[in-house]
């Protein structure tokens, strides 16, 4: 496993600057890159050998993790709870991510923990309910992904011949302004979760709902070709320098055609 590059960014909506209410969409990046040291053989003549260390990146415990989370328009504190299950779904992953890989039941372990940590930070002033929002995350480890999804959003996947295909589309339930939170009764059932071998992948990218409109096509249920440049952006510009890129069309660009806050985060393989 080489390397990865990641950068997200999120700007607030304008129905929320209208409102005066803070943006309620959040992104998180975990890089967990652990190294290790090895020993190499030099000869310097033909009778004499020496061995030298070189620091490398430990290709299978190095983690490298992806979230979004889209706060619910109706709650009051959703941002407070986007950014909280952010984070905390990464760290929980990063922990525990050959279990949850390796075992199907750990899915009911990691949909418990969504709702105990939200229950963590919920008290007399910001009730459970408040902190609801979507959920989207793509977790890397060795040759293995973990794609996790609730509600609406898109993830993506862009592979080393340059084809992006949909990996999770939005779920909207029955009506297409509705969709399923962390504190919904029925999201256990709801929050997919996708798991496989790297093999050709080379990106993936998600996405809230305030950016399909213009990244996503509804009727096709596909992603536009701009995703591609998005994604390959972190080939030869470093994380920081994207970042700042992603900001600039988020603000400048995709917000001009929603009233919805935009988030967005990418990862690319560092070949």
């Amino acid at each position: 496993m080489a390397k990865w590059k990641l950068a997200s960014n999120y700007v607030i909506g304008k129905r929320h600057i209208s409102k005066n209410i803070p943006c309620q969409d959040r992104t998180c990046i975990i890089k967990n890159e652990v190294f290790k040291s090895i020993k190499i053989k030099k000869k310097e003549t033909k009778s004499k050998v020496c061995s030298c260390s070189r620091i490398i990146l430990d290709k299978t415990n190095s983690f490298y993790g992806l979230s979004l989370a889209d706060g619910a328009g109706s709650c009051k504190h959703s941002d407070i709870g986007a950014e909280f299950i952010c984070k905390r779904i990464l760290t929980y992953i990063n922990n525990e991510f050959d279990l949850l890989y390796n075992n199907d039941k750990m899915q009911l372990n990691l949909t418990n923990y969504i709702e105990s940590s939200l229950n963590e930070i919920s008290n007399e002033n910001i009730s459970f309910k408040d902190l609801s929002s979507t959920l989207l995350f793509v977790a890397i480890k060795s040759n293995k992904f973990i794609i996790g999804h609730l509600g609406d959003g898109v993830i993506g996947m862009l592979d080393k011949f340059n084809h992006l295909k949909v990996i999770s589309k939005p779920d909207n339930g029955e009506f297409s302004n509705a969709t399923y939170f962390t504190t919904s009764i029925s999201y256990p059932n709801r929050l997919r979760l996708i798991k496989g071998i790297l093999k050709n992948s080379r990106g993936f990218i998600i996405m809230s709902d305030g950016c399909q409109e213009s990244l996503y096509d509804k009727r096709t249920e596909t992603l536009s070709e701009i995703n591609k440049e998005l994604i390959n952006w972190l080939e030869n510009n470093n994380e920081k320098e994207v970042e700042n890129a992603l900001f600039y069309n988020l603000e400048q660009v995709i917000r001009n055609k929603t009233q919805d806050d935009c988030s967005i985060g990418i990862m690319r393989i560092n070949a």
